[in-house]
């Protein structure tokens, strides 16, 4: 269950979507993998469905999460390269990549506006002049759930962005810590990204709340 922080709760995602085999992912998620080039970066990468489809595909893709649990099923499905690391941790002694994916929602991982701004501005860093940000984005405009803009309505009084969102994942007598997500609409996102080195090149429309964000480090690239 997901657990926000005003208590209200919900299911989380089924654990078949995070081992869902390429034919089974949502159009927009294997419509993204057109952009992935070269040396990959996965932010957030769970059971290592997009890794090991990249992997298989050729690529030298590094997994990194903050769950060992989650890196351990990777290795055993035959991810090459994992480590256990949060976002906030991401640094150049990990070397240059030429794609960045932040998928199922992990763009939200950043946590805050200026958080978010920092980190980017670090992988700008970290990354080849012509590097790509795939990112899985949730649009906060896009509920009409009473819950949920009484939960942005909340925010905005206490001066914080309306997707931001403080939660934890709960199984039974099992809690994870408290951590922050922020969801951005595109709008916010194309606001947020000024001064990063990263510019909105595509976005991936889907069928829910959700979109799919390219990011490029030139605002004439392709």
């Amino acid at each position: 269950m997901l657990e926000r922080d005003d208590g209200y709760t919900q299911p989380s995602l089924p654990a078949s979507r995070f081992f869902a085999p390429y034919p089974d992912w949502p159009p927009e998620e294997r419509d993204a993998m057109r952009f992935v080039d070269g040396r990959v970066l996965d932010i957030g990468c769970g059971a290592g469905r997009h890794l090991l489809y990249l992997q298989h595909r050729g690529h030298d893709v590094l997994g990194i999460d903050v769950s060992p649990g989650a890196l351990e099923v990777c290795r055993r499905r035959g991810a090459g390269k994992v480590e256990l690391l949060s976002v906030k941790q991401l640094g150049p002694r990990l070397g240059t990549f030429d794609a960045v994916l932040m998928m199922c929602g992990n763009f939200g991982l950043f946590g805050t506006e200026r958080r978010a701004r920092r980190l980017l501005r670090r992988l700008a860093g970290m990354t080849s002049p012509k590097a790509r940000i795939v990112a899985d984005v949730v649009d906060p405009t896009g509920t009409g759930d009473p819950d949920a803009l009484a939960y942005q309505q909340r925010n905005r009084e206490r001066g914080l962005p309306p997707g931001y969102v403080r939660l934890r994942l709960r199984y039974r007598g099992c809690a994870t810590p408290w951590f922050e997500l922020l969801n951005l609409s595109p709008g916010e996102l194309s606001a947020l990204l000024d001064g990063t080195g990263w510019y909105p090149r595509a976005i991936l429309e889907t069928a829910g709340p959700n979109y799919v964000a390219i990011l490029a480090k030139s605002a004439g690239s392709a």
